[in-house]
């Protein structure tokens, strides 16, 4: 009964906090309309000021549209903003209902010198803050931005870039875009792309060179094959573009094929009426490693299901393989073939990916299981390196070599020193 009431209350409560985050979010949408900025940007045009110490003196109006009562704070943001300052103090603005609209000073003030080339920004913002009455904690908020833009002049000589990739066939097309800002025609330009082999050694591919006019773009374009690299992986490309003495250094993530994981082995036989220990290998096919991998698996006699279970969650390094080992009850299946459907899931580059595979099993009696000689399978497939299952099974050998060298040692040094001995 107390269980049942609490449950209750609980519902109750959510529904009650149902109600308030619509509330709120209506309130939201109703001062969308009932505050407004203006102007709402201010444009500076740097070229445009003789000097090199600029200040400029500006002013945005906050506007009471529907003659309501709040309260905003006004503050600075954007990459940018250390240029400007707010002078209106304090920088909480409280407003009645009989006031239309409250005016906020601002300073802008930089060295020319300090303004990169093109535009970059600032922003004046506008905030007003929402409280969730059933927690008195802030639940929504409501912001407007005055945008200040700056335009900062570009020198002689000036490009911006971009990379891209394109795979064609057996090939990869290495592209970076450049496009001329400067005053003046750029009469070479040429880009140099480093990237790392499957072997990690350097490969240093260059474009041709092109001529750049002002306010032209070109893409500088050079191919490298696939066999450069493994299947399938991810590589950091760097881009150095040469023009008039600079550089321009861009870089990016170079995409061949996507992350992949197989089921290189499964049990071929396992024992009816057991409770048995399975083992299954994952491989990952990727150059970089793959987190929460699992497997889905679905058991299938004669057309008709009659099991189902999920391996645990593993996460696996760059090509390698790990072994996932669990327990299958098979006490109420008798012997047969079965027919295992595995769906592999992983995590891809922006989701959760899947591949599906299929395995027969045998179940076989245990007089069956003893002629062969069933015992832990084999670890098989292959990669450039193992999991810790591997590990585990190689160390007792690891230790009785290392036992085995010890000893060897310690009679070869009684032979050699048996003088001081007899």
């Amino acid at each position: 009964m107390i269980k049942k009431r609490k449950i209750i209350d609980n519902a109750k409560k959510m529904k009650q906090k149902k109600i308030m985050w619509v509330l709120a979010l209506l309130l939201v949408l109703q001062m969308v309309t009932a505050i407004g900025v203006r102007p709402a940007k201010t444009n500076i045009a740097v070229d445009g000021y003789e000097g090199n110490e600029i200040k400029i003196d500006g002013k945005l109006w906050i506007v009471n549209n529907n003659q309501g009562e709040f309260t905003v704070e006004v503050y600075e943001e954007g990459e940018m903003a250390d240029f400007v300052k707010i002078k209106t103090d304090p920088k909480k603005i409280s407003f009645r209902a009989e006031d239309e609209a409250k005016e906020v000073d601002f300073e802008i003030k930089f060295n020319k010198a300090d303004i990169p080339p093109g535009t970059s920004t600032a922003f004046i913002v506008i905030e007003q803050r929402f409280e969730d009455q059933l927690d008195n904690t802030v639940s929504s908020k409501l912001l407007l931005k005055h945008k200040i833009t700056f335009t900062g002049p570009y020198p002689d000589f000036y490009i911006e870039g971009s990379l891209n990739f394109h795979e064609k066939g057996d090939e990869v097309e290495l592209v970076a875009e450049v496009k001329n800002l400067g005053k003046k025609d750029i009469n070479q330009v040429q880009t140099t792309f480093y990237v790392n082999d499957k072997e990690q050694k350097q490969q240093e591919l260059e474009t041709p060179t092109e001529s750049l006019k002002t306010k032209e773009t070109k893409l500088l374009k050079t191919t490298i094959g696939k066999d450069n690299f493994n299947a399938a992986g991810q590589y950091e490309v760097s881009a150095i573009t040469k023009y008039d003495d600079q550089t321009l250094e861009l870089y990016k993530t170079l995409l061949i094929g996507k992350p992949e994981v197989d089921i290189t082995y499964f049990d071929r036989y396992l024992i009816a009426h057991k409770v048995n220990q399975y083992t299954l290998d994952l491989l990952n096919k990727w150059n970089q490693q793959i987190r929460n991998v699992y497997v889905d698996v679905e058991v299938f006699k004669g057309g008709d299901r009659v099991d189902e279970f999920r391996t645990r969650s593993v996460d696996i390094e760059a090509e390698m393989i790990q072994r996932v080992s669990d327990y299958l009850d098979a006490k109420d299946k008798g012997p047969g073939k079965y027919t295992f459907e595995m769906t592999v899931h992983f995590w891809n580059l922006v989701q959760m990916d899947e591949k599906r595979f299929t395995f027969q099993t045998d179940l076989v009696t245990e007089e069956d299981a003893q002629k062969l000689n069933l015992a832990a399978p084999a670890f098989t497939g292959a990669a450039t390196g193992y999991g810790e299952g591997a590990f585990s099974t190689i160390a007792p050998w690891l230790l009785i070599g290392i036992l085995l060298g010890i000893i060897g040692f310690y009679v070869a040094w009684r032979f050699m020193n048996r003088d001081k001995y007899e």
